[in-house]
């Protein structure tokens, strides 16, 4: 079938049910990776600003105590290293914590001394932290970047998908839009579909996904079950998954039965 026109009835018809989650847990998973990007900046980013103030005018303390000092791999190539450390300047102890994360795809012991800063003698790191300075900065700032990022592209998403939400259930004039099926996954109580509804600026495919219960099935174009069928509501974005007995749809029984027999007549 090449066209839809006039298969549907003329008139603004509201979408019962979309299959589409509500967006607050894309806001709840937006909300954790932004925490991640600020737990990271909090943990890491005032030592390595400290630690490139330390490197400008940087003394080693020969009489320094570290204490446990431990360096642990994650994943094979992230590196979080910690220490206590603790040294004498003009006869007053001064102790601090340290901690490092940088990556490495070697492997082995590190061999680290004490370096302070000598205007500020306070301000103390390990000698591993000033080698890995640029390694670390670049670390930490692709790390927060990275998941700040993720966390509004995921709350931005959460938007839409009300958006969406909001607008199929308003009630409107509806087109009919086939659209390719790609995945079929069985979850608890149903089935999750996978479809493309378009192409974004990037040539890249944009996918979206419609649940559906353990009596519904998505209403097939074709027999190999490839290419459904979806209605777009008038101002939206994304296209809806029908049902294939029409449920989703606030229509009558007659208005139902028309529908199919257009469909199949096609």
């Amino acid at each position: 079938m090449t066209s839809f026109d006039n298969v549907l009835p003329q008139r603004p018809i509201r979408i019962k049910r979309t299959g589409v989650w509500p967006g607050i847990f894309r806001y709840l998973g937006a909300l954790l990776l932004l925490g991640l990007a600020l737990f990271f900046a909090i943990w890491q980013v005032p030592g390595v600003a400290d630690d490139w103030m330390i490197s400008q005018d940087p003394v080693l303390v020969e009489d320094a105590l570290i204490s446990d000092g431990e360096c642990s791999t994650s994943r094979g190539f992230f590196v979080d290293c910690s220490a206590h450390v603790s040294y004498a300047v003009k006869g007053k102890q001064i102790e601090r914590d340290i901690e490092l994360m940088f990556l490495d795809f070697g492997s082995g012991d590190y061999a680290v001394d004490v370096v302070r800063s000598d205007r500020e003698p306070a301000k103390a790191t390990l000698s591993l932290g000033l080698d890995m300075l640029w390694n670390r900065t670049i670390t930490v700032g692709v790390m927060v970047v990275l998941l700040a990022i993720f966390g509004l592209a995921l709350f931005r998403s959460g938007l839409q998908q009300d958006r969406n939400r909001r607008l199929a259930m308003q009630g409107s004039r509806l087109s009919l839009v086939a659209v390719p099926v790609l995945q079929l996954n069985k979850v608890i109580g149903g089935t999750v579909v996978q479809y493309q509804y378009g192409v974004g600026k990037k040539q890249q495919a944009l996918l979206t996904t419609s649940r559906f219960k353990k009596n519904e099935a998505p209403l097939w174009l074709e027999e190999d079950g490839t290419t459904a069928l979806a209605v777009m509501p008038e101002r939206g974005a994304v296209p809806v998954l029908l049902d294939d007995r029409l449920e989703r749809l606030d229509l009558t029984a007659a208005e139902r039965a028309e529908i199919k027999a257009k469909l199949a007549g096609a």
